[in-house]
């Protein structure tokens, strides 16, 4: 693993993604590690009932999120003295501080592109619509595994990973892009919610097709919902500090009828989970 892109959004998090990010380049042997706070762009947030923004406007929000983003590179800061103090994070490891004033399609085109792991907290209920959409375009646009962490984990992540295994192409990516941490894990467990047998060659320590951490009903679930939820209860029976999966994007008519794994499993924001499209 090359680089890790860490995504900043509300300051109190900020520690757990750096602390998550750095430890996955610890466990990899990664050599960069960038860190973005992405200014909106003033034109970015003006809402439906806005006919244009007014240059004081314009610079009102242009300050706010100044000082969102000093306010990051402060906390950033201390953060990184610290782990290189203590080693978390290695003198040979490039480290990078990023905070333009910049769109979510140019966060993608711009940055992720030179990620082999995008880090980002789970959506929250007050999040920006650009917060939104970049969470969105990270996970189904960025063709790059992401790494979503919950907002007050304080736990190492990947020494005990659960994979939960679907017979389809975002699944076996995910698989795939973590096999370097999947080889560095202690433990590794196999959840088959398919009857396909999950790739060749995954690590020594993954169970066996058919022993999984609890033992799967005789079909696997049908219902979105319930997939999602025994793929949390099998983490938490487990230990499990990671989650790897599948994302699918379905419309928005079918989240809110049907609902889906990917969505519902962002939405509980349990433990932390890395996902490919």
């Amino acid at each position: 693993m090359n680089g890790i892109l860490v995504v900043l959004n509300r300051p109190e998090h900020a520690q757990g993604l750096l602390v998550a990010a750095a430890d996955i380049l610890h466990r990899v042997g990664g050599a960069r590690l960038d860190v973005l706070a992405a200014r909106e762009p003033p034109q970015d947030t003006i809402l439906p009932t806005e006919n244009m923004l007014t240059e004081r406007r314009v610079a009102a929000l242009r300050d706010d999120q100044r000082r969102w983003a000093d306010d990051l590179h402060t906390r950033f800061r201390a953060w990184l003295s610290a782990a290189r103090a203590d080693g978390r994070v290695s003198p040979s490891v490039e480290v990078n501080w990023l905070d333009p004033e910049i769109s979510v399609g140019r966060i993608i085109e711009g940055y992720a592109g030179d990620a082999a792991l995008i880090v980002i907290g789970f959506p929250q209920p007050h999040d920006s619509d650009q917060k939104r959409r970049a969470t969105r375009a990270a996970l189904f646009e960025s063709g790059r595994p992401v790494l979503f962490v919950p907002p007050d984990w304080n736990r190492p992540v990947g020494t005990r990973i659960l994979l939960a295994w679907t017979d389809t192409q975002p699944c076996r990516r995910a698989f795939a892009s973590a096999d370097a941490l999947l080889r560095q894990a202690g433990h590794v467990a196999l959840l088959a919610q398919s009857d396909t047998p999950p790739p060749a060659g995954l690590p020594l320590t993954c169970a066996p097709p058919g022993r999984a951490p609890t033992t799967p009903p005789a079909a696997p679930p049908t219902a979105p919902i319930d997939a999602a939820e025994q793929i949390l209860a099998a983490a938490r029976d487990d230990g499990s500090d990671l989650i790897v999966m599948g994302a699918f994007a379905h419309g928005r008519l079918h989240d809110r009828l049907l609902g889906s794994v990917t969505a519902h499993i962002l939405d509980r924001r349990d433990i932390p989970t890395w996902m490919q499209h």
